[in-house]
């Protein structure tokens, strides 16, 4: 991981992938690298990873609440703010 990377670490499964894609599309023209450990996935982007629940919930074709995403995330870079409809990870002070 590059020190300016920011993002989630999340359980295997149905849910990282999804947010993968959903990481993919929501943080268009910033590299996105994913690291698959087996058991965990480790997402990382440059500077700021934004997470939304529209993205997920296309990508899982399901209704998704992002406390869903809190459960299967042990850990994650950067800091954090979140929302009911995004998460944000991010390096430096806090922008709203």
């Amino acid at each position: 991981m590059s020190v300016g990377s920011v993002g989630p670490v999340i359980q295997s499964g149905e849910v990282a992938r999804a947010v993968v894609a959903a990481v993919e599309g929501d943080n268009a023209g910033r590299a996105v690298n994913v690291v698959d450990r087996g058991s965990y996935v480790r997402i990382e982007v440059e500077g700021e990873c934004v997470i939304t629940r529209a993205s997920v919930e296309r990508e899982l074709g399901r209704p998704f609440k992002l406390h869903e995403l809190e459960v299967n995330m042990p850990s994650f870079a950067g800091r954090i703010d979140t929302s009911t409809e995004m998460i944000r990870f991010y390096r430096g002070e806090r922008h709203d």
